[in-house]
Order: C-alpha cells, then sequence, then structure tokens
C-alpha cells in the first residue's frame, strides 16, 4: 500500500530539511535510488547538497497518490544566495527512488528579484489547496490532455489554437509574474504584460518557442485538479520577427538557439486552466532530461 497524501507532504518537507541540513543520511533513500541536477546525473550529497545552507520561506507542494509523486518548488538559499528550486520526487514503497532537481541560478534581467518576490508572497495562493468541487472535477486524462493542450498553444504560437483559460489565470515565471503585470509595459505601446495568457497566446507572439518536448507529466493530483509537467522549451533562434493576429509585426530578440528546462505547475477548473507556476532553468538548445 502506498502512502497517503499527508505522508507524501511529509516526506517532500523531510526531503528539504535534508537538504538545508546537507545531509541526505536523514532520507529513506532506496536502493534503486537516482538523482539529477538540471539535467546531470550526480550522486546524492553533490551539487545543491552541498551549496544549500537554509531554507527560505516559500514552499509549494503538489503530491500525486496513484504514482506515489511528489512535485514541489520552493526557495532555498544557496551560500546565502536565495535561489529557486523545482523537484521531482518518485516515492514508492514508502523510499525515494528517484530525485529529479531544477535550480534556477539565471540572472536575467526579468527574474533576477524572483526569490525576494516568492518570499514576500510567503505561500503560493490560496486556489492551489482547493479541492476540485463535483462541478470542476476533471478525470486524470482531461487533466493530462488539457496540459497537452497548452504546450500545443505554447508551440510555434499563431493565435489560431488557444487553449481554454479562466479569466482570472496568471502566470508566474520564477517567481515573477508575466500576465496582469502592466508595470513592465513599455509606455505608449499596446499592452502585453498586461494581458491575460488567453490574449497573449492570441495575439502570436510566442512563435519562437519553435519545440515543446519531453511533455512529462509525473505528478497529477486529480483530487485538486493540480498538474506538474517537466518539459523543454526549444527556441531555434531562427525567428527574428512575429506578425501578430493584429497586424503588428514585432522584433524577437532570440539570436542564439537555446531551450528552457522547465518544472510546470497548472491547476485546472471544469475543463479550463486556473493559475500556472513555473520554474525555468536556461540550458544548452536540445539537452536531454536525464530521464
Amino acid at each position: 500500500m502506498g502512502a497517503d497524501r499527508s505522508q507524501l507532504e511529509q516526506l517532500a518537507d523531510l526531503y528539504l530539511e535534508a537538504l538545508a541540513a546537507r545531509d541526505p543520511g536523514r532520507l529513506p533513500l532506496l536502493a534503486s535510488f537516482r538523482s539529477t541536477e538540471n539535467g546531470q546525473t550526480l550522486e546524492i550529497g553533490d551539487g545543491l547538497w552541498g551549496t544549500v545552507n537554509r531554507l527560505g520561506t516559500y514552499r509549494h507542494v503538489v503530491v500525486d497518490e496513484e504514482a506515489q509523486s511528489i512535485g514541489l518548488t520552493a526557495v532555498v538559499h544557496e551560500n546565502d544566495r536565495p535561489v529557486i528550486v523545482g523537484i521531482r520526487l518518485h516515492a514508492p514503497e514508502g523510499g525515494i527512488a528517484a530525485a529529479e532537481t531544477i535550480v534556477n541560478r539565471t540572472d536575467i534581467l526579468f527574474y533576477k528579484d524572483g526569490p525576494q518576490k516568492l518570499e514576500a508572497m510567503g505561500r503560493p495562493a490560496p486556489v492551489w489547496d482547493e479541492p476540485a468541487s463535483a462541478q470542476e472535477w476533471m478525470t486524470r486524462d482531461e487533466l493530462a490532455a488539457l496540459a497537452g493542450s497548452y504546450f500545443d498553444t505554447l508551440e510555434r504560437n499563431d493565435g489560431r489554437h488557444v487553449a481554454p483559460f479562466e479569466e482570472g489565470c496568471r502566470r508566474l515565471d520564477n517567481g515573477v509574474f508575466a500576465t496582469q503585470a502592466p508595470e513592465f509595459d513599455k509606455e505608449g505601446e499596446p499592452p502585453f504584460y498586461a494581458l491575460g495568457p488567453a490574449a497573449q497566446f492570441g495575439l502570436g507572439y510566442f512563435a519562437f518557442v519553435t519545440r515543446v518536448r519531453e511533455r512529462r507529466l509525473p505528478v497529477i493530483d486529480v483530487a485538486r485538479g493540480v498538474v506538474v509537467s517537466m518539459p523543454f522549451l526549444d527556441h531555434a533562434g531562427t525567428v527574428h520577427e512575429v506578425r501578430l493576429t493584429d497586424g503588428r509585426t514585432v522584433p524577437i530578440g532570440v539570436r542564439q538557439p537555446f531551450t528552457w528546462q522547465c518544472l510546470e505547475f497548472f491547476k485546472m477548473r471544469a475543463g479550463r486552466i486556473a493559475q500556472i507556476e513555473v520554474v525555468l532553468n536556461q540550458v544548452p538548445y536540445g539537452m536531454p532530461s536525464g530521464w
């Protein structure tokens, strides 16, 4: 018999506490245990385990009792510098068989204050923990299909296919809201960041995301309508301008190939995406997950 929700949540807390203590010996690791960090296979205790010196306050945990899997995002302090981590744990038989970690150490200006903004939030929005009502309930297959529809919308985005979103849906990228965020729009220009995700995708702006691959969905919490995905977003660097659906042509600043490695949470209700939270890490173009 597998662990229940409470036990999986406790295991997530135990993992983070062991990480902060730099003591993997606290964990119930299975003999088959394997670990990666930013796509690289590492021995337990190496990498982030040697540099984290304390935990932040922000923590977001999602569990899947059927798959015995955990997805989490958190702020940790790496040699006193706050960074955002995304972690997948597979925990069959009461022990941890796999730990896949993404660490965002990207100094891109847009995201530079992300950890501090998450710390100021303190905790995820309450909507994430709300159980799905009878009217909002979606099956495991329906949740997976809706996540797939999002990725279909993003890949070579042309504005013609847009996944269904709730009107109030917001996307949180590395601790920074990238939708409903008018403070990032330039004065005198049409709004973009102030828009919701449906309107942004409807413009066809993200055509420079040339491929969305390894669309893994390792954690699906049916009771709360939450999906954890771990895709890679490839940017070939060949799209230098985009003609938007409103008739404008805008330049694209992507001049070389690169990939975003992601851990992405979706909150779903009644066939629509209600909230999104993403940890993105910039990696070499075409890099595989290692899993």
